[in-house]
């Protein structure tokens, strides 16, 4: 007769994705590529959501069972560069892709997730605290900034672009804030001032934004392995190390009720940062949003029972879509053929001094304010090459700091912004000539 303990220690011991023993999970994919291949995934939730979550847990469950890949890389790094390389080798049926698209750009499945994550990761912070961190944190960030731009100079000599050539095709679009925040209305003032086509100004800079935030993923793995094996440089995703004393937050015990207004919560704050967008253009929805819930936070004028429902609901989202979120991401915004068209061994060993620059000037930058290095090497520095918000999920989810989110979304649309203002200026200098 077997022991129940030990049958007990056998069932624990059989993998599980996302809860599901691995032959029912095993049955789940094999519906969703069964949906896909017969084309039934048309633009709605369900289908795009399915697809998203068995994808991404799966991905996720790869990456950190995988003995190499866990250690270096990570569940989220394999979530991004698995998904995209499964579209770059044309395994994703075309109507998928759409479908996919649709949902996490077009419906907003981002805005969704990364407004739940702001408004929970901001009020579980110390009010004191998330004060003292942002008045010290932009200094940090725009002085590293300022290291990596004049590197990228000198790598656009090393490439023949000329050290101005550079800075602007290479520094500039590396840490404008992503995409369609940054190189793409990038491209268009580029192609005023230089009177040639947007399009081939894009095409010559997409690569340095993608490439740039690829391998800040794929460090911010690196650190949090570092983190581990030299414990003394890093807070365990806390920021601030200044010696002052901190109030830890309680965990929240969530119930449905809770859950349902935190996400009231955070949909309200992405709304409000909308509407003074609409009055206020030149700052984005999502930096009106985190100036609103700080001001909030800082004041204290919602209840603590307001408070831990955001929290509860930001922490929901993060176990439950991010690995969804990541593979979204994957799918639809990072393109490894546009990389590999100019993915030469000197344009990248560039991309990569340049990353390494700006993230060890933070890290230095960032102990002498009273940070700990490694989380300021995370917010001030690499977070400054990222793909804005989907970057900066990408990025924390690799180094397990997802509560550093609301300071690198600062830092992200500040200098992002800079940076679109200073390269409008120097083309006009630089193609005046």
């Amino acid at each position: 007769m077997k022991e129940p303990f030990a049958e007990n220690e056998k069932k624990e011991k059989q993998p599980k994705i996302f809860g599901f023993p691995l032959p029912v999970y095993t049955v789940l994919l094999g519906l969703t590529i069964v949906c896909m291949l017969t084309g039934c995934v048309p633009k709605s939730l369900v289908p795009a959501f399915l697809v998203l979550m068995v994808a991404g847990e799966g991905l996720n469950w790869i990456g950190n069972t995988i003995p190499v890949v866990k250690t270096y890389l990570g569940g989220s790094v394999i979530c991004i560069l698995g998904a995209a390389a499964v579209r770059a080798l044309g395994l994703m049926p075309q109507q998928t892709l759409e479908t996919l698209d649709f949902f996490v750009n077009n419906s907003g499945f981002l805005i969704f997730y990364i407004a739940a994550l702001i408004t929970g990761s901001l009020f579980n912070i110390d009010r004191n605290l998330l004060l003292r961190a942002t008045v010290k944190l932009l200094p940090v960030a725009v002085v590293s900034l300022a290291a990596g731009i004049l590197t990228s100079g000198l790598c656009g000599i090393v490439l023949g672009e000329g050290f101005w050539g550079g800075i602007l095709y290479l520094g500039i679009p590396m840490t404008s804030g992503g995409m369609t925040a940054g190189t793409v209305p990038l491209s268009a003032m580029y192609s005023q001032a230089l009177g040639v086509e947007a399009s081939s100004v894009l095409t010559k800079m997409a690569p340095a934004t993608v490439l740039g935030n690829c391998v800040a993923i794929v460090f911010g793995g690196l650190l949090n392995d570092f983190g581990r094996k030299h414990p003394k440089v890093t807070g365990n995703g806390v920021l601030v190390n200044d010696g002052k004393p901190v109030q830890k937050t309680q965990p929240v015990r969530p119930t449905f009720a809770l859950l349902a207004t935190g996400m009231v919560i955070a949909f309200a704050f992405y709304q409000l940062g909308a509407v003074l967008h609409h009055f206020m253009p030149v700052v984005p929805t999502y930096a009106w949003m985190i100036i609103a819930v700080v001001l909030v936070k800082g004041t204290g004028i919602l209840s603590a029972d307001m408070e831990d429902a955001a929290r509860a609901w930001g922490q929901f989202a993060i176990h439950s879509w991010t690995a969804a979120a990541l593979t979204g991401i994957g799918f639809t915004l990072i393109d490894l053929g546009t990389i590999m068209e100019r993915l030469t061994p000197l344009y990248l060993v560039s991309v990569i001094v340049i990353v390494v620059v700006i993230t060890l000037t933070a890290a230095v930058l960032g102990r002498l304010v009273g940070f700990y290095p490694l989380e300021a090497a995370i917010t001030a520095g690499m977070c400054t090459t990222n793909m804005g918000g989907s970057g900066n999920v990408a990025v924390l989810s690799s180094a397990h700091r997802m509560e550093l989110l609301p300071f690198a979304q600062i830092v992200t649309r500040s200098c992002g912004a800079l940076m679109l203002t200073a390269g409008g200026i120097l083309v006009q200098i630089v193609g005046s000539r």
